[in-house]
């Protein structure tokens, strides 16, 4: 029986989100900017689970509900845009949020719009890999031309696949 299991994609507003979930479950990307208001969620079928994609908007962090969309998730992406540094910054405070309302759940990090803007120094890839040991991937993506988006939530399904197979 297939595990179905709850993830979800934190990070500031704009940095591609929804974008990032489009391309993997429809593989498809638009162009068309849409802000996603509370929560919007999706569903993918893997070979070995069924995830359920549970894509929060941006600003939502600041509203008391914010914890409760978190809360059953089995692991986390998060997403910044390499283009805004900002957005980088504001990872530590993402990976410390998702630590404190789910201990021990597995993040995948995504810097996205690497089609843009593809640099990024190995020491601070390093050092966002440092900030928690729960952080398993670091991974450049691009929504738009869809470079290593199917790694990125491979990479975090296998991981919890197995930690839910033992």
């Amino acid at each position: 029986m297939k595990a179905v299991y709850k993830v979800v994609m934190i990070g500031n507003f704009g940095v591609g989100k929804t974008s990032l979930v489009q391309r993997f479950v429809n593989n498809s990307f638009s162009e068309e900017y849409l802000s996603t208001i509370g929560v919007t969620i999706s569903k993918k079928l893997t070979q070995h689970s069924t995830i359920m994609l549970w894509d929060i908007e941006g600003h939502t962090e600041f509203k008391p509900i914010f914890k409760q969309y978190l809360l059953g998730a089995k692991g986390f992406i998060i997403v910044a845009d390499l283009t805004r540094t900002k957005t980088i910054d504001a990872i530590e405070k993402h990976v410390q949020m998702c630590n404190e309302i789910v201990p021990n759940a597995p993040i995948c990090i995504s810097l996205n719009k690497c089609d843009i803007n593809d640099v990024i120094s190995d020491e601070k890839i390093a050092s966002i890999k440092a900030l928690s040991p729960l952080i398993i991937d670091v991974i450049k993506t691009s929504a738009k031309s869809g470079d290593a988006v199917e790694k990125l939530f491979t990479s975090l399904d296998e991981t919890i696949v197995a930690e839910l197979q033992k």
